[in-house]
């Protein structure tokens, strides 16, 4: 199918990166995890795949990717990866010392059909996983889905392995961002700290993977949700997921685990969507918009004014992620019922 898409005159390309518009889950997972502080993504399969996953992140960035990979062989292929694996974890842990290891999987071992909550019990009875330290999961065939739906396992698994649920509820709330930029991510946590919100953002990649140069290398970032509280989202008095595909499944799982009351959002792109994802937040957490949100909206308003006799009518293509699109387009598509009436 790329054959038959790929044309056959060269055309010359520079200071421009082009991502691709569909990956497969492991890319998403990988971005997940990052967004957790102190963690190594691991993935389970050949190097080949972790080479292109990691590669593919480190170009969009600009920002050096840590991963690690089990490093399969033709046996492993044949045989499993179990051995492979529990030997990642000791290496892991011994040499790098992170907090969390999130394996995701591949096509490889989905295949074979590894049993990874069975590999990571016998690691934890082999004592591979040190006290305090941490091994979660996602299922993440590259067969199925995207880099979305991958991104959106991860989320998940974060809520199955670490949210605990709590018979008392604290005053702060849970953010799930979505698939998006770590500017996006500051961003959400500015407006939410103008609202005088608490609020647990995961994942939270900012300061991760847009972090300040400082001449020294850093292998954890300062950014990232820390592991407490991921464990703390389970007391939260609700949470807001923005995009129903990218964060639906894990606000879902935190609601039918710990009971937190969820709300999913399309992302907030635009007026309509920033208004609602705001409303959002003075309700769930009881509190006022501030003047100072009041006088973006009207400076934003006053832009779209200034500026639709030069947009009205223009055509445009869009492409990109499900949730985003459905946010973009939002604001741009004709009424109802000038729809209705067209047909």
């Amino acid at each position: 199918m790329l054959l038959r898409h790929t044309t056959d005159k060269l055309i010359e390309r520079s200071a421009l990166t082009v991502n691709p518009a569909k990956t497969c889950q492991p890319i998403g997972a990988m971005y997940a995890s990052l967004g957790i502080h102190g963690c190594i993504p691991h993935s389970h399969g050949s190097q080949g795949c972790y080479a292109y996953h990691r590669s593919t992140l480190t170009r969009h960035y600009k920002e050096p990717v840590i991963a690690a990979t089990s490093s399969f062989t033709e046996g492993s292929s044949v045989f499993g990866g179990q051995a492979n694996l529990l030997q990642a974890f000791d290496n892991l842990f011994t040499v790098y010392d992170p907090e969390v290891i999130a394996v995701h999987t591949t096509c490889l071992s989905e295949t074979i059909g590894d049993d990874i909550p069975q590999i990571i019990r016998k690691a934890e009875a082999d004592g591979k996983i040190p006290k305090g330290k941490l091994v979660i999961h996602a299922n993440t065939p590259s067969y199925v889905g995207s880099h979305v739906t991958g991104f959106a396992n991860m989320v998940k698994a974060m809520v199955t392995y670490l949210s605990e649920p709590t018979a008392h509820k604290e005053n702060h709330i849970n953010i799930i961002p979505g698939y998006v930029e770590p500017s996006d991510m500051e961003e959400i946590k500015r407006l939410t700290d103008e609202m005088g919100i608490k609020s647990i953002m995961f994942p939270d990649t900012s300061n991760v993977l847009n972090g300040p140069q400082t001449g020294k290398y850093r292998m954890y970032p300062k950014g990232g949700v820390s592991v407490e509280d991921l464990r703390r989202t389970g007391s939260s008095i609700g949470t807001i997921a923005l995009g129903q595909l990218a964060s639906g499944p894990a606000a879902t799982t935190m609601d039918t685990k710990c009971h937190v009351p969820c709300e999913i959002l399309d992302l907030p792109i635009g007026l309509h969507g920033t208004d609602i994802f705001i409303d959002t937040l003075r309700r769930v957490a009881g509190v006022y918009v501030p003047d100072s949100i009041t006088n973006e909206r009207g400076q934003l308003l006053d832009i779209i004014t200034d500026m639709h006799q030069y947009f009205y009518g223009k055509k445009v293509g869009l492409v990109g992620d499900p949730d985003q699109l459905i946010s973009m387009s939002r604001d741009y598509l004709p009424p109802p019922n000038f729809l209705a009436e067209a047909n």
